[in-house]
């Protein structure tokens, strides 16, 4: 009797730990008809076990990709009386259709014939492997992007450099003809952009990733800015020996004083890198620039630009135009022709046209060319195009020698070549080497008509000498000059309201006389 109560609680326990184990177990006959099964294999398969007990095989469940592999495995432990291989995962579908993954141990009783089997569902654990191998993958591909990007961009600079440097060293010269005195000018000068290009590239992309750029909407005149565009890139087709490919100008409104909303910066950044890679992978043929106006029928000012770039050029592969707007991807590789960038343009350009709302996207055939279309919503009135604006610097240069200006810049080279630029004025120069001396110069001089203030300058920057100065008079101009591209902290942010006007360095002759004539004219 006592052996009886033993046995009979024995089997109990037995009982309590099969319900209660944290694996899901299933006992199967040799047939893998399914017998029994605890608590959490109704849990992770979502049957319960009247659905499952004596009417389902086990292999039913399991994934067809798996079936073959688990029935040999099973037959293997039947005929050795031993385990399934200790990390076997085995895939199976639930009750709602859900694939599961599971690690699969198992063991047989002889004597019965069952095969006893349990499962640890690490379905989740496989998501974030997975998850964990795709990041993993992403990062390792976008290290060797940047390696790459790194070494073409080290390639970019010394390109240019070397130009600048080289030439610059042969107009050391004697006896130079003003022939190879003109051309190794040239040489210089287009080294020169080209290296600014590559720089403002590099820290629009920075500072797109750091969330500072702001789009700043203001009137811009389209036709006269797309006007400028044709001829800038004609003279760019001809430097570079292509004066056989056509550049034509499509206007979607034939009105010179058409002008929009945008911020006309961010869309001449746009255009200058589609029409930077026409140029580049158009050997042939022609390169188009234009717009559609896209006028909605509601009467909410919403209306549209599309805007487009097309070439006969090379083309691009279905394989790539997936890609292109990503950063650090050429268009080209290395088992094609070697074509100069470093593969900033399109990413940049894909980033600034959402930030403006729009979007952007090509339409390409190998061989035969590209077209890249971005549309912009502009905030339109038409009575706005009647407003008096800045159309452009003006070339002509006036009389300036009754009026004064403060140049503060601490770099020599800077303040010689503003010199340069305005000796023709005849406008009598102050020069301050410091934010303290600008200070000092401008209480002993209260002639002083405009200042040009270099914001980074050592002893005193040009902020807080600006503020020194508008204590002292606040009506005289201040025009910051400076090598930072954060046009939007002169606008908006931490220099704004301290500065009038403000030049990005490096600037031309036409860019300062605008600044400066505004100012002084505005004083007269």
């Amino acid at each position: 009797m006592e052996e009886g109560t033993a046995l009979i609680s024995e089997i109990k326990t037995l009982q309590a730990v099969f319900e209660n184990s944290p694996a899901a177990i299933v006992i199967v006959d040799k047939r893998y008809r399914i017998l029994q099964v605890n608590r959490e294999f109704e849990k992770i398969t979502g049957y319960n076990r009247e659905d499952l007990e004596g009417k389902r095989k086990w292999t039913e469940l399991v994934l067809t990709e798996d079936k073959t592999i688990l029935e040999n495995l099973l037959r293997v432990l039947k005929s050795d009386e031993g385990k399934l291989p200790e990390k076997f995962e085995c895939r199976f579908v639930d009750k709602h259709g859900d694939l599961k993954i599971a690690f699969l141990r198992g063991d047989y009783l002889k004597d019965p014939g069952y095969i006893v089997l349990s499962l640890i569902d690490i379905t989740e654990q496989k998501e974030n492997e997975i998850s964990l191998k795709s990041a993993r993958m992403k990062a390792e591909s976008s290290d060797r992007l940047k390696s790459a990007f790194l070494g073409n961009l080290s390639h970019e600079i010394r390109t240019p450099m070397n130009a600048i440097m080289g030439f610059a060293s042969l107009l050391q010269m004697d006896e130079l003809s003003s022939a190879k005195k003109n051309l190794y000018l040239t040489q210089i000068i287009q080294g020169s952009g080209d290296l600014l290009q590559l720089i403002e590239k590099t820290v629009i992309l920075s500072r797109i990733d750091l969330g500072q750029i702001k789009i700043n909407r203001k009137q811009f005149f389209v036709n006269n800015r797309l006007e400028e565009l044709q001829v800038k890139y004609r003279k760019i087709l001809d430097d570079h020996n292509k004066g056989h490919v056509e550049i034509a100008l499509e206007l979607g409104k034939q009105d010179n004083d058409f002008v929009i909303q945008a911020d006309r910066i961010r869309v001449l950044d746009v255009l200058n890198n589609l029409l930077e890679n026409a140029v580049k992978f158009t050997t042939s043929g022609k390169i188009t620039i234009g717009y559609t106006y896209l006028e909605e029928e509601s009467d909410q000012s919403t209306d549209s630009l599309l805007f487009y770039v097309k070439d006969t050029g090379c083309g691009i592969s279905k394989e790539k135009t997936g890609i292109i707007f990503e950063r650090f991807v050429k268009m080209v590789d290395k088992h094609e022709t070697v074509l100069r960038g470093a593969g900033l343009g399109l990413a940049i350009s894909y980033d600034l046209v959402k930030l403006m709302g729009g979007n952007i996207w090509v339409d390409t055939t190998p061989g035969e060319g590209s077209k890249f279309y971005f549309t912009l919503p502009i905030s339109y009135s038409r009575k706005q195009q009647t407003a008096t604006i800045d159309k452009g610097s003006e070339k002509t240069y006036d009389d300036w020698s009754a009026y004064q200006v403060l140049i503060a810049e601490d770099v020599e080279s800077n303040y010689l070549y503003m010199k340069e630029l305005l000796a023709p004025t005849k406008i009598c120069i102050l020069r301050a080497r410091d934010g303290i001396e600008a200070v000092e110069l401008f209480n002993k001089n209260p002639e002083t008509n405009v200042v040009l203030m270099d914001i980074l300058m050592p002893g005193l920057d040009g902020y807080e000498a600006t503020n020194q100065i508008r204590a002292t008079r606040q009506e005289v101009p201040v025009i910051a000059q400076t090598a930072f591209s954060f046009e939007g902290e002169i606008q908006n942010g931490l220099y704004a309201g301290c500065f009038n006007d403000y030049i990005m360095k490096p600037f031309t002759r036409d860019m300062l006389y605008a600044s400066m004539k505004k100012h002084l004219i505005h004083k007269k």
